[in-house]
């Protein structure tokens, strides 16, 4: 059965033009994987070197070309990126007919290979050596032609930064950032830097006005003069200048602070002008107060000595720190306080204890003692001023002696309207009674 899209008479059956079908794709297949595999640059044959490299500019994507003097002798086949401290390894692809005449003291660096500023890797001629082997490592170039241009092109990406560069801009290279926001500006470019080139002829007539070294020089070396022969100096004005810098940074706040106490200076003046005379009616009330206290200041030391025991007692015996609490130690008695006599004294026989003659006479029991008559509370009159005579009598009797000012008020308040008694036998233990 003939075919429609045949013209002559042969017979092609349907798996005979499968067959060439299926024939002419794997053909096709081929073609294109041999030319993928031929730009990747598979089925030439290459020398593999090592560039150690510490910076590598805006990136370096591989298949970079890599030239030596001018002329494409390889390309970049991989970039490691470094890692604890190790310089950045970029694996390189040579040319075997130009190896033999690269030597192995070359150095690499990279540059922008055109204006779009794609990089690309430049072996640098250092002298006469062996040729370059597989497997070798290039250092980087570091001479001073090469940090200058590093530097150059940091500098450009810091102000293609700073101008706003978005991170997803597809951008390659700072020359093509430079040369996409120069774009239809270039009048405007060529008028800033004929004003740059003014500024600059003018700033070096003001500073080298003889034609001799500029001005802004000499302070600079004087300075550093300075600095190598008197360090000590420099620091002391540098200290000095601290102050001074604070003082006008924070002038704006030191200004509302002399304002603000200016203010209340007149805002004192004004009420103590118009509370004179209760300033002075204070001032006479205090005097008998500062009375009592000079007259019993002889007794400040030993209060702030017993105030002082008693808070090491506190901290010793009622606080505890390693819960930080008090824990107080208390005894309560629900039976009369039974006092230690020479009648509890031990004895056997004929025997007796020390205690028996050195021990308190007297009852046992507290407040079973013979007492005295109370004071009739008629002869009492609550309406007597403190440091009456009954008050001073009782006072001297407690205390043995004349009582001075700061006794009298600190103890007729405690003793008014009771009985007091002084015990035989002793000076100072008294027995108190509760007020009627």
């Amino acid at each position: 059965m003939p075919i429609l899209f045949e013209s002559d008479d042969r017979d092609l059956t349907g798996p005979k033009l499968l067959l060439r079908g299926a024939a002419f794709a794997v053909v096709a297949t081929a073609v294109v994987v041999a030319g993928i595999i031929r730009s990747q640059g598979g089925f030439e044959e290459s020398i593999a070197v090592t560039a150690l490299m510490s910076d590598v500019g805006d990136g370096l994507p591989p298949k970079s070309d890599v030239k030596y003097r001018g002329v494409l002798i390889g390309m970049v086949s991989e970039v490691l990126p470094a890692t604890e401290g190790e310089p950045t390894r970029v694996r390189l692809d040579m040319k075997p007919e130009h190896v033999a005449g690269i030597p192995n003291t070359v150095t690499a660096r990279v540059v922008p290979s055109n204006v779009f500023a794609v990089p690309s890797i430049q072996l640098l001629d250092n002298g006469a050596g062996a040729p370059l082997e597989a497997g070798a490592r290039i250092e980087e170039d570091r001479s001073l032609a090469t940090v200058q241009l590093q530097t150059s092109l940091t500098a450009l990406s810091r102000i293609a930064a700073a101008a706003g560069r978005s991170r997803t801009d597809p951008t390659v290279g700072i020359l093509e950032t430079v040369q996409r926001a120069t774009n239809g500006s270039g009048a405007e470019a060529l008028r800033a830097g004929a004003q740059l080139e003014r500024i600059v002829l003018a700033m070096g007539e003001v500073t080298t006005p003889d034609g001799t070294r500029s001005t802004l020089d000499t302070l600079s070396r004087a300075i550093d003069g300075l600095r190598s022969s008197s360090p000590d100096l420099l620091a002391a004005v540098h200290q000095s200048v601290v102050p001074l810098r604070t003082m006008a940074a924070q002038r704006t706040r030191f200004a509302e602070m002399i304002s603000a106490g200016l203010i209340t200076t007149g805002t004192v003046a004004d009420a103590m002008e118009n509370n004179t005379g209760t300033i002075l009616g204070i001032t006479s009330d205090m005097a008998p107060v500062l009375d009592i206290l000079g007259t019993g200041s002889k007794n400040f030391a030993q209060m702030a000595v017993s105030e002082r025991v008693l808070s090491d007692k506190v901290r010793t015996v009622l606080w505890r720190a390693d819960t930080q609490s008090g824990v107080p130690k208390i005894i309560v008695e629900l039976t009369p306080h039974k006092q230690y006599t020479r009648e509890d004294c031990p004895r056997y026989g004929e025997l007796a204890g020390p205690s028996c003659l050195t021990g308190p006479p007297g009852p046992g029991v507290i407040g079973t003692a013979e007492t005295h008559p109370a004071t009739p509370a008629s002869d009492i009159d609550e309406r007597q001023p403190w440091g009456s005579p009954h008050d001073l009598t009782q006072l001297a009797e407690i205390l043995g002696g004349p009582p001075d000012a700061l006794s009298t008020a600190l103890l007729v308040p405690l003793l008014r309207g009771n009985d007091i008694h002084v015990a035989e036998g002793t000076n100072s233990a008294a027995t108190a009674e509760e007020p009627r």
